[in-house]
């Protein structure tokens, strides 16, 4: 399982420390999702879509509506919907870290990738499944990541992999 701990550690750029400090149940209630999803009896995209609710009205409630946090350097930020399925992408990645590599689940994921454009899904593919595909594919994958995703949400690993 993952732990809520990591869930948190994972949402600190979007949400800041000072509010992930008070929402354990909504880091442990993310977990259980992934923890109980079952690719044989619901899509990546419901799960992701899930992992948004139950951010977005974390958020929602604890603001009273108002959408404004503030972030550890002190800057009070409005999220926009659009944030809340970032966020839910970027906890997509550690359930994708965590199935078992074989070509069922490649499939899976390439199909998500390609109806979506998830960046944890192109990064799964091209940092897990590199022993499942061509280097031609893996290139290609590089190429696609760079072109159609900000260098600031690839930086910390695309950059690594050079």
């Amino acid at each position: 399982m993952i732990a809520p701990e990591l869930v948190a550690q994972t949402l600190v750029p979007w949400l800041g420390s000072a509010f992930l400090s008070g929402q354990e149940p909504m880091c442990a209630q993310a977990a259980w999702l992934m923890y109980t999803w079952q690719p044989q009896r619901e899509s990546l995209t419901h799960l992701v879509q899930r992992l948004d609710n139950l951010l977005f009205m974390a958020v929602r409630g604890h603001t009273q509506g108002r959408m404004a946090l503030e972030m550890d350097n002190g800057q009070l930020i409005r999220l926009r919907t659009g944030d809340f399925a970032m966020m839910a992408d970027e906890l997509l990645y550690l359930q994708l870290e965590k199935m078992e590599r074989n070509s069922y689940h490649q499939a899976i994921i390439r199909e998500y990738a390609m109806r979506s454009g998830s960046l944890s899904a192109l990064r799964a593919l091209y940092l897990l499944y590199r022993d499942l595909q061509t280097p031609e594919e893996t290139d290609t994958l590089r190429r696609v990541i760079a072109a159609c995703h900000e260098p600031w949400r690839t930086r910390q690993w695309l950059e690594a992999e050079e």
